[in-house]
């Protein structure tokens, strides 16, 4: 044992460096969601960009970790986005995010689609920064997980707030599905979850019983119906044509024919 064991000067450097070099857990939580959300969106179109995503942001993680830091000379940062930080955000402020895209500060979320968000408490709480620009643009900033001119990101620089689109802007990304609400409700002794981006919902019954309900397009339902696999299969449940859609209601585990029928007979449509 020596001096060096009891020197607190060094204690402190030493935890100051660790903790320099720590990655920020939660961009890489939020970054990994998106990419998860991405990738059940790209599975619905045929595409599988959204793992280069994922790639991206695992190396940044090790870079950290290995000591390495952001530079000007680091290759992909010369395109950074411009991301105008304050303490300080207002309702109705603009502020120019890069890659041709400006963002409105709001501080509801009402009509808009989140694409993320910090879960921290800070200058970002209460805020939602609504994005706006072309759609390729928009989630090339998303999947790099919402780039700042600090070398962070977004989320990090204003801990709290939250990344949102229009509506539409959602639609063009892919993230809808055929509605943008939930369609139906169900019966007494059901309870369902909805994945409207994937059209469908798992539903659980009282007694353990299971079912699936899908949404699909209006114009196939003739072909639906008469398909002996599929609509005129006993096993299925096959709701009228409401405007664009229709649903069709499929049994699991622990339902019977009969049950399936008395769920798809208890479905009310929400207008």
């Amino acid at each position: 044992m020596n001096d060096l064991d009891h020197d607190p000067y060094l204690g402190a450097a030493l935890r100051d460096r660790v903790k320099s070099e720590l990655p920020d857990l939660e961009h890489l939580a939020t970054a990994s969601l998106a990419a998860g959300t991405r990738m059940r969106r790209r599975r619905r179109v045929g595409a599988t960009a959204g793992a280069v995503a994922g790639v991206a942001v695992i190396a940044l993680a090790s870079s950290q970790l290995g000591g390495g830091g952001r530079t000007a000379e680091d290759p992909g940062y010369a395109d950074s986005p411009s991301v105008s930080v304050d303490t300080g955000l207002e309702a109705g402020q603009v502020l120019e995010v890069g890659y041709g895209l400006t963002g409105t500060i709001r501080t509801d979320k009402t009509g808009l689609y989140e694409l993320g968000s910090s879960t921290l408490p800070g200058s970002g709480t209460g805020f939602v920064l609504v994005v706006d620009g072309l759609a390729g643009d928009i989630e090339d900033w998303w999947s790099a997980g919402f780039p700042s001119d600090t070398g962070t990101f977004l989320t990090e620089d204003w801990p709290g707030i939250t990344v949102a689109v229009s509506m539409a802007t959602a639609d063009e990304l892919g993230m809808l599905g055929k509605t943008d609400k939930v369609p139906v409700t169900v019966g007494a002794g059901w309870t369902c979850e909805w994945s409207l981006a994937d059209d469908k919902a798992d539903c659980t019954a009282a007694d353990g019983g299971v079912a699936g309900l899908v949404i699909r397009d209006a114009a196939d339902r003739a072909a639906w119906i008469s398909d002996s696999d599929k609509g005129a299969d006993p096993a299925v449940f096959t709701t009228e044509a409401h405007g664009d859609i229709f649903i069709s209601v499929q049994g699991g585990l622990g339902t019977t024919n009969a049950e399936i029928q008395e769920l798809g007979e208890s479905l009310t449509w929400v207008d």
